[in-house]
């Protein structure tokens, strides 16, 4: 998932685009769940998630997850080195 969004920085995806991209079950669900422990490891040393998220605007939208560029660039170098 991460690399999906790296691969694309800037590009807002929703939960539902981003498990069916991947594969995850259970849709935004599942993207959430994916999400759940290292948003409690960036917690614990202070630090932001990766990716940044933004809620709907209406209940029955779905949020938008993105990375930007420069998180993107700095991690693509990462995974390729």
């Amino acid at each position: 998932m991460f690399g999906l969004l790296m691969d694309h920085p800037g590009d807002a995806m929703t939960g539902e685009e981003l498990a069916a991209a991947v594969g995850i079950p259970n849709g935004k669900y599942g993207v959430a769940g994916v999400l759940a422990w290292p948003a409690r490891h960036c917690a614990a040393v202070e630090r932001p998630l990766l990716c940044r998220y933004e809620e709907p605007m209406t209940p029955d939208a779905s949020g938008t997850y993105w990375i930007d560029q420069a998180v993107a660039d700095l991690f693509r170098t990462v995974r390729e080195g």
